[in-house]
């Protein structure tokens, strides 16, 4: 395991603290409905990126994009990072690389 720079621990505490306040200030049928439509796509499709869910929500939820994949990959959720990243399509990320995720019921079945 690689050990953390002082200011990659720090960047992390605010990160944390970021995601935190935000999940608190949401009302929790808006973070189900995220969740829902995260995995809808994901079944329909296979794989889902934040681009292909961003344009099926309103602009008020896509903060919650983020914070919704997050939750459906824990502990054996019901998706895998697939490791490929994708430019994302959102004018304030300037194309940065997002995350593709794959449906996990495939992986399991096949277990």
């Amino acid at each position: 395991m690689t050990k953390l720079t002082k200011a990659e621990r720090q960047a992390a505490a605010v990160r944390d603290a970021t995601l935190e306040d935000l999940l608190a200030a949401a009302w929790p049928w808006d973070i189900d409905r995220v969740k829902a439509v995260v995995l809808a796509v994901a079944k329909a499709r296979g794989e889902v990126s934040a681009n292909d869910v961003r344009e099926l929500l309103e602009e008020r939820l896509h903060p919650l994009i983020g914070p919704a994949f997050n939750s459906l990959t824990h502990q054996r959720g019901p998706l895998v990072n697939t490791g490929r990243r994708v430019p994302s399509t959102s004018r304030p990320t300037k194309g940065h690389g997002i995350a593709v995720y794959r449906w996990a019921a495939v992986d399991r079945d096949a277990a």
